[in-house]
């Protein structure tokens, strides 16, 4: 299991291809997401990216709208160096991951001309952005992804996102353990269960998409191996994973963000 980062969510995710646009604009500013950063440093969290650019410019009747997007990515970096200490090393990656992205739009999504309204521009915003998470999965090595329901969130901003929460298979490409020069123990390949969970929402005059990935199930396994007729060992690996703790902060992360 030491590969990249399994779920390095790029800047696209949230607005890329917000109405079947293909290509980025000119780069453009806004403001950046505002993150609960005391919950972030508390829990461990490193910001590995930031990125903003315009995503979308289409016309609607006399008006162009443009959509700019800001987004700040991060890892527990905290529950990286756990599993890296557990495994001697042997085990360094990501396996939690969130980001946030904060979408204005020019004009107002309240001012566009009549028979295009908000509501159409952010469910357009929330289909999109699955779309582009769901890529970005598949291409960190994901496999599996499923939908396994819908559902809302209160977030700090005092509206309610609507989320959707998502499943999927991280493929453990197991590891090995010498216990002698010449013998060694294989804790053979596997997958884990990782759950995402994506929420949008409108605030204001700009849209908000956060979302993450964790482990939905701890990791651990016992090997006996025989080294020769009279020596047998016993390998425990158990990398205490916590998955209804990283349920519930990054569902908090993701209702702090304004």
């Amino acid at each position: 299991m030491n590969r990249r980062d399994y779920l390095a969510i790029g800047a696209s995710v949230g607005a890329a291809g917000l109405s079947g646009c293909s290509s980025f604009f000119a780069a453009a500013e806004t403001p950046r997401p505002s993150v609960p950063t005391d919950r972030l440093e508390s829990g461990g969290w490193e910001q590995t990216e930031e990125n903003s650019g315009t995503v979308l410019e289409e016309a609607y009747g006399p008006v162009t709208l443009t959509a700019v997007q800001h987004t700040l990515q991060y890892q527990d970096a905290e529950l990286a160096q756990t599993v890296a200490d557990r495994t001697l090393g042997q085990v360094q990656t990501a396996l939690s991951v969130w980001f946030a992205s904060r979408i204005d739009f020019s004009p107002n999504l309240d001012n566009l001309p009549a028979g295009v309204g908000q509501e159409q521009i952010v469910d357009q915003v929330r289909a999109n952005a699955r779309n582009q998470f769901e890529q970005q999965m598949q291409n960190q090595g994901l496999t599996g992804i499923e939908q396994t329901g819908t559902g809302s969130i209160d977030v700090d901003t005092g509206e309610t996102a609507e989320t959707v929460d998502l499943t999927a298979v991280y493929p453990f490409e197991g590891i090995s353990f010498d216990v002698s020069e010449s013998e060694s123990v294989e804790i053979p390949p596997t997958d884990i269960a990782i759950d995402a969970v994506l929420a949008v929402w409108h605030h204001g005059d700009y849209v908000l998409v956060s979302g993450g990935a964790y482990p939905a199930e701890n990791f651990a396994q016992s090997i006996d191996s025989d080294l020769s007729a009279g020596i047998s060992v016993t390998v425990d690996v158990d990398l205490g994973l916590e998955p209804e703790a990283y349920r519930e902060e990054v569902r908090s992360l993701v209702a702090g963000v304004q």
